[in-house]
């Protein structure tokens, strides 16, 4: 008797610490890629290089049952480079996400810190070089990702709200604080996006609007810089010839919008973005390609077509073309890009998959910094001439 109630006891004891653990929990997550990346021109020059087409990471998800349909939630989120064991994200320990906040089931979820922008959640899908064309290179992207939609600059110091999915449709709204003292608007973010998906269709569209985008509370440095800082000091979130002249605005905007369709075993997407530096020569942009405005708007009209194809269970083909339009203002930037983008995934299981991608392009027209336009991949050094060609092949891993 005695020892059964000892047995009964230890079995409840068990029972209550099973319960209390399945209320918290802690995920361990991320992929190892490593890649060979061949680049036809880099400032006049050929590279070969150890690279990644899908960028290395690791991190840490974390949830707490509140009860009530009420959870705490993390998300700690390291990139690095495979190649060198290196920080990646301009050497941020979790330079991809760093957030704490609640979700509840009836009510939508609340994060705060460095994340994605309500924009990304909204559009990123549709666009190939943030899904299957090298979304840790970066070469797949509209000109530059002058759009952002590949989270080149992810962001910081931000409150984000997410809602619940409700018959398919979730909207989403996101604050970042540019934390100057007395000027409270000053580097600020804001951003909203809202999605659809019903069967084999999906769509959303985003807005985004960015106070002194060349200092904002975007990028991959610690903090944002203030006009008075040096150049090594600066964030220069706008390395680029496609945009990088334009680093003196006072603001910038970005719309998107997009869809894809399920067709068998193809799935066929379009995206157009529209961005705009707005107010040029409001900021002294220290360090930037140090063009000259007074006043003015330059606009990027960009459109995207790709269609991914699973041609077996383990084997996907696919294929992009992007068109890009600099209208200038005050006459410098009158740039036209064309790039073209070739995949091809082969999983060997659900984890693990070799790839092998292509990219070209293509400029035309006068650029943002008032030379005759060179082709620019983004995460490359620009090109000598009017065209750039890349290739990388190699494995992913995912954990």
């Amino acid at each position: 008797m005695k020892i059964q109630k000892t047995t009964a006891a230890i079995l409840t004891m068990a029972a209550f610490a099973g319960a209390a653990h399945a209320q918290s929990s802690v995920t361990l997550y991320g992929i190892a890629d490593g890649g060979l990346l061949f680049n036809n021109n880099v400032k006049g020059a050929k590279l070969y290089s150890f690279s990644s087409a899908n960028s290395s990471r690791w991190g840490l998800q974390g949830a707490e049952d509140l009860g009530g349909g009420l959870k705490a939630i993390f998300t700690l989120e390291n990139g690095y480079t495979l190649g060198t064991g290196t920080l990646s994200q301009g050497g941020l320990e979790f330079g991809r996400k760093a957030f704490v906040g609640l979700k509840s089931d009836t009510y939508g979820t609340v994060t705060l810190g460095r994340q994605y922008s309500a924009s990304n959640d909204a559009t990123a899908s549709f666009a190939s070089g943030a899904d299957w064309a090298a979304s840790g290179l970066g070469y797949g992207t509209r000109a530059g990702d002058v759009d952002n939609v590949d989270t080149s600059n992810r962001v910081q110091n931000a409150l984000k709200y997410t809602s619940p999915n409700y018959r398919g449709l979730t909207v989403g709204f996101l604050y970042s604080l540019g934390g100057q003292a007395g000027q409270f608007s000053r580097n600020e973010v804001t951003d909203a996006g809202v999605s659809y998906a019903n069967g084999p269709i999906k769509l959303g569209a985003s807005y985004m609007f960015t106070k002194d985008p060349y200092y904002a509370t975007f990028g991959n440095q610690g903090n944002s810089s203030t006009p008075s800082s040096s150049a090594t000091g600066a964030n220069n979130n706008m390395p680029s010839r496609i945009y990088g002249g334009y680093a003196s605005a006072g603001s910038q905007q970005i719309i998107t919008a997009g869809g894809s369709y399920v067709l068998g075993a193809a799935t066929i997407a379009v995206l157009y973005s529209n961005t705009q530096f707005q107010n040029l020569g409001s900021v002294s942009a220290v360090g930037s390609f140090g063009t000259k405005y007074n006043g003015g708007t330059a606009t990027f009209n960009s459109g995207e077509l790709n269609v991914k194809y699973a041609l077996t269970p383990a084997l996907t083909l696919a294929g992009a073309y992007i068109y890009t339009h600099n209208s200038g203002a005050d006459g410098v930037g009158s740039a036209k890009y064309n790039q073209f983008n070739l995949g091809t995934i082969y999983s060997l299981s659900k984890r693990t998959s070799f790839y092998a991608i292509g990219f070209f392009e293509t400029a035309s027209g006068v650029d943002s910094t008032g030379k005759s336009a060179v082709a620019d991949f983004s995460g490359s050094s620009f090109s000598s001439n009017n065209h750039q060609l890349a290739a990388i092949i190699g494995m992913t891993h995912r954990f």
